[in-house]
């Protein structure tokens, strides 16, 4: 292809794999390419303009949702400002398809859920996995929907080709590439203290499985809790997270934005978010251990506070009226 012969692309550092984005991300690209008049830049510049277009609509579903200061915490978020205005990371739409999944399913609109959580699918594949969840609530009237949308877009796009590149993308997030990736750097790093040998291409597949395993055990808790939409999608999202070998500073913005939209923030993501800009550094060979290790430890620790706080206040002060109250 022509494009394929231009200085830019000489530039890329990945010119040997598949693109991974799915339709909908592939025709916000075409907007940007749409305005190429030989030079990149201008390109560039459309595309981040949308996106920052597309961050404030989601700010706006944001204040239906939540308090003004959680909705502080995400329109003044550094992280979310560096990945949108900053570098103009598909992840914008990611966030804001979720936040009006989220509201839709609060105003109990099934079929307009089915479409965002489709939509977010067709912008990123792993919000796909949250479908369950709208067919407990909503039945199979919140399938069809988006059903429809995901075949419609996806259908120009239809090729012999197209399942093994997607695949063969998915894998290297498995099996090759890591950042960022707290969990499975200490996996790794004990495995390689008791063995003496590089365990990566094994842990990467396996985490991979653990995620795919614990996608009906996260259903049937929904199931059984009565979770609130929001929280199902964090705890979905942030377990794929957690099992991830590759966590880039924007993977976060969507579970931020989630974790703002409830009455309480979810402050362990908040820190790992902020901690997860430290890793840029990596790119100046400046310090990146101490990011990874700062943000997951923090979270880790912030998370287990949270959880343990109020009964660790009963015992030791008595007080029992400090009792937990319940998830939203």
């Amino acid at each position: 292809m022509s494009y394929q012969d231009t200085s830019l692309y000489e530039s890329l550092n990945s010119q040997e794999y598949y693109s991974i984005y799915p339709p909908l991300s592939q025709l916000f690209f075409a907007l940007g390419g749409l305005a190429h008049d030989g030079h990149w830049a201008t390109s560039y510049y459309v595309l981040k303009t949308l996106f920052v277009g597309v961050e404030c609509i989601g700010v706006v579903v944001l204040t239906r949702l939540t308090s003004t200061r959680n909705v502080l915490l995400y329109a003044w978020n550094p992280l979310v400002l560096i990945e949108t205005a900053g570098q103009g990371h598909t992840e914008a739409l990611l966030a804001l398809l979720l936040l009006t999944a989220v509201w839709a399913v609060r105003r109990r609109y099934g079929a307009c859920a089915s479409l965002a959580i489709a939509g977010a699918g067709l912008v990123k594949i792993y919000p796909f996995a949250l479908g369950p969840f709208l067919l407990r609530r909503f039945g199979w009237r919140a399938v069809w929907p988006g059903a429809l949308l995901v075949a419609g877009l996806s259908l120009p796009y239809a090729a012999p080709y197209a399942v093994p590149h997607i695949k063969a993308s998915v894998d290297l997030f498995a099996k090759l590439f890591e950042f960022n990736a707290g969990p499975y750097y200490a996996v790794k790093h004990v495995l390689w203290l008791w063995t003496g040998a590089d365990w990566s291409k094994t842990i990467g597949p396996l985490f991979r499985g653990l995620f795919l395993a614990s996608l009906p055990v996260l259903y049937g808790l929904d199931s059984w809790y009565k979770w609130s939409f929001r929280r199902a999608c964090l705890v979905l999202i942030g377990t794929l997270f957690v099992l991830s070998t590759t966590v880039h500073p924007w993977y976060l913005v969507p579970v931020i934005a989630l974790g703002v939209a409830g009455p309480r923030p979810s402050w362990p993501w908040l820190w790992l978010g902020l901690c997860s800009i430290g890793t840029y550094l990596f790119y100046v060979d400046g310090p990146y251990w101490v990011w990874i290790w700062t943000g997951w430890g923090g979270a880790t620790v912030i998370a287990l506070f949270r959880l343990y706080a109020p009964g660790l206040r009963r015992y030791v002060l008595g007080d029992y009226r400090a009792e937990p109250s319940a998830a939203e």
